[in-house]
C-alpha cells in the first residue's frame, strides 16, 4: 500500500479484499480517557499528602490506638497535591460535638471548604463524610492515615 499525498482517499479492490490508503494527514489527538473518581473525595487525584491540625483538646486522644475525642476536639486536614505545594488543593475539618448532636456520625461534624479554608462548601452530619468515616467507629471515626509518612502531624 504505501503512503498517500495526494490529499484523497484511495480504493482499490483485488480478488475480494478492499485496500483503502488515507491521505497523509495528521488524526487528531485521541481524547483522554476519564478516570474513575475515587469514593473517598480526598484522595480524588490518587495520591495525596496532608498536613493535619488538631486542637489542644484533639490531641490528648490523637495518637492512642482506640481514641475517644472528647467534645470541642477539632481535627483539619489540608489535602496537597504534592509534598512541595504550598497551597492546598481541598481543606477539610472535623468537629465533636455534644452527646446526642448526631448519632450517626458519632456526634461529628464535618465542614469541607476551598482551598483558601474561607469558603464552606459542604457541611454535614451524613453524606458522603459521614459515609465514609463510619468505618472508622473504632478510632471515634477519625481515620488513622495521618500518621503515615506523607502526612504531617501539627
Amino acid at each position: 500500500m504505501g503512503r498517500n499525498n495526494t490529499g484523497f482517499t484511495q480504493m482499490s479492490s483485488q480478488a475480494g479484499t478492499t485496500h483503502i490508503v488515507m491521505p497523509d494527514i495528521e488524526p487528531p489527538p485521541p481524547e483522554p480517557k476519564k478516570e474513575k473518581k475515587p469514593k473517598n473525595p480526598h484522595e480524588e487525584t490518587g495520591t495525596s499528602y496532608g498536613v493535619v491540625y488538631a486542637n489542644d483538646v484533639a490531641r490528648s486522644e490523637i495518637e492512642k490506638p482506640n481514641p475517644v475525642f472528647p467534645v470541642g476536639s477539632i481535627i483539619v486536614r489540608e489535602k496537597h497535591l504534592s509534598v512541595e505545594s504550598e497551597t492546598p488543593e481541598l481543606v477539610i475539618a472535623m468537629v465533636k460535638r455534644e452527646k446526642g448532636f448526631s448519632k450517626k456520625t458519632g456526634d461529628w461534624e464535618f465542614f469541607v471548604l476551598d482551598s483558601t479554608a474561607e469558603n464552606l462548601t459542604q457541611r454535614e452530619t451524613r453524606g458522603k463524610c459521614a459515609e465514609c468515616h463510619s468505618q472508622t467507629k473504632k478510632t471515634d471515626w477519625v481515620f488513622r492515615d495521618f500518621l503515615k509518612s506523607n502526612t504531617i502531624l501539627e
